[in-house]
């Protein structure tokens, strides 16, 4: 059974901890660690379980992955390498560990852009290398979509961190509308990924009243930290949720989901089925023709329509009548654009 993203995280932390020889890990010391690891890179907050952690034990003593590591009890209460010179890390791998390092790896390097792995590069290039030399094999298994050169980049890891440790930034932003940036504080909420663009969720300090306020990062020029003005958190803003009924960025606090009723042509409609628009929609009807009818719940924004206009011909909007008018006066408008 090939390893999951998790059981290697808990290894790979319980190697960290046996090799610091400060400090005396006792068995709840190595749960503790673990739970904070996945929490930290998975963000589960579910405590790791005792028989979890003795299977993760167990893996590592044996040959399974070509570790057997050398992990022992000392007064039957503290966990340590027998050898301390030992690491799993220095060891070679063999198939199943090769595998499973080697799909990590193919997810890392379509991350490579991001600057919270800058520091990271050299390593996923050094242990690429010495797998495709033991496999013999260099040939990529793995292809994610990205932006080569995507400008608002090298800001996601400072933002991030802003919103993690709720610390108020300073940024200029340049609309597409503006000719020259503009220097906003704001309190930064969340970042958020829609089609390969990132967009910072956040509340400028100047609103009078509650409300979210939406930039992209490629129109950013700079961030830097805010310390004259403390951060405001909005309490009508959940980032866990606040999108949940949205397709894309675009919403404000009040903006209430509405009940969109779509027609998809038979050509179209396996489709729709196979990826949904939004995970609110359901199949309401089935035509003899191989048409179906759709519903949404979500909130009506640009998004929403650009991405009903895209399927052009093969979908219909039936309700609400005023976002059906505003989808018909698009599509007469784009069809003049061929009138000629």
């Amino acid at each position: 059974m090939p390893l999951n993203r998790a059981t290697l995280i808990r290894i790979s932390t319980i190697d960290k901890c046996l090799q610091n020889h400060y400090r005396r890990w006792t068995i709840n010391d190595l749960i503790d660690a673990c739970t904070d690891a996945l929490a930290e890179y998975e963000g589960r907050s579910n405590p790791v379980s005792r028989r979890t952690f003795q299977n993760d034990l167990a893996l590592m003593r044996s040959d399974r992955l070509g570790y057997n590591a050398p992990i022992v009890v000392r007064d039957n209460k503290y966990y340590e390498y027998e050898d301390p010179d030992y690491s799993i890390t220095h060891l070679p791998l063999n198939d199943e560990g090769l595998d499973a390092l080697n799909s990590a790896l193919d997810i890392l390097r379509q991350l490579q852009g991001f600057p919270q792995l800058a520091s990271s590069i050299d390593i996923i290039s050094k242990l690429n290398e010495q797998i495709s030399r033991q496999t013999g094999s260099t040939t990529p298994a793995m292809d994610l979509e990205h932006v080569a050169g995507y400008k608002g980049a090298q800001f996601i890891g400072t933002i991030y961190d802003a919103v993690r440790k709720q610390q108020t930034i300073a940024i200029e932003y340049q609309s597409f509308k503006s000719r020259q940036p503009k220097a906003i504080v704001v309190y930064p909420y969340l970042l958020k990924e829609y089609r390969n663009r990132w967009f910072l969720i956040c509340e400028k300090s100047t609103n009078r009243s509650p409300q979210v306020n939406i930039f992209a990062l490629d129109r950013i020029h700079s961030v830097v930290l805010d310390n004259e003005h403390p951060f405001r958190k909005c309490v009508d803003f959940d980032p866990e949720h606040f999108f949940d009924d949205t397709i894309g960025v675009t919403k404000q606090i009040g903006d209430k989901a509405r009940q969109i009723i779509i027609k998809v042509d038979r050509h179209q409609a396996p489709y729709v089925e196979s990826k949904p628009f939004h995970k609110s929609q359901r199949t309401e009807q089935r035509f003899p023709d191989g048409s179906i009818e759709l519903s949404l719940k979500v909130v009506v924004n640009n998004e929403l329509e650009r991405l009903i206009l895209g399927y052009g011909e093969h979908v219909e909007v039936i309700s609400p009548p005023g976002f059906r008018d505003r989808i018909a006066k698009c599509v007469a408008n784009a069809s003049k654009q061929y009138d000629t």
